[in-house]
């Protein structure tokens, strides 16, 4: 499902339609639920390039300062320097700012959080920061912990709930009542986590 409303529907592709239809009508009740959440949710938030204008870092905002000059960006206090000799400079240093503190920030949340999954014989997945379009992360079989790059922009604790979220995929690859009670074991107010991450508006990139 897209923030757009558009639900797409994947299966292989010799799969009867009846087959299909079955599925989704057998989802209808979460489909219902997650376009409900959907309609609450507060207008985009749109994002521009340009001098004065405010950008989110772990929910709070900073304020962008641009200026011409070798490449570089540097945080101080609540204002993002960002020198660079073209506008599309400007954004690949922008772009290439959060993902270092993506990196960082991510593997903090996963070394603080590892070492319980670790005691119970799994391996340490791999971090890949990825922009993903419907997903705010994923965890892959192959042992790759795949998070979103926008996550980099929301408060904290949506931060760490999608971190241990996924980390309990390491043991409940559903979301089944397993993992469920394995979630209130890690994180005891995941829900109230979930529910300010579904609220939080839509960040669209205008440059």
């Amino acid at each position: 499902m897209f923030p757009d409303h558009r639900i797409e529907v994947r299966a292989p592709l010799r799969t009867p339609d009846q087959d299909i239809a079955e599925f989704v009508d057998s989802r209808r009740d979460w489909l219902q639920r997650t376009l409900t959440q959907l309609a609450e949710r507060p207008p985009p938030l749109r994002l521009a390039l340009v001098d004065g204008a405010r950008h989110p870092f772990l929910g709070r905002p900073v304020t962008l300062r641009l200026a011409r000059g070798p490449s570089e960006a540097v945080l101080r206090q609540d204002e993002l320097f960002i020198t660079a000799t073209s506008p599309e400079r400007a954004a690949a240093q922008l772009d290439r700012w959060y993902r270092t503190q993506a990196r960082q920030h991510y593997e903090a949340e996963i070394d603080r959080h590892f070492p319980f999954f670790a005691a119970r014989g799994h391996a340490r997945p791999v971090l890949r920061i990825k922009q993903m379009k419907s997903r705010w992360g994923s965890l892959s079989r192959r042992g790759y912990i795949n998070l979103n790059l926008a996550l980099i922009r929301l408060p904290m604790p949506c931060l760490e709930y999608v971190v241990v979220h996924e980390l309990c995929h390491l043991e409940q690859m559903n979301h089944g009542p397993q993992f469920h009670a394995l979630m209130d074991q890690r994180l005891p107010d995941w829900r109230a986590r979930r529910q300010l991450l579904n609220r939080l508006p839509a960040i669209e990139l205008t440059f």
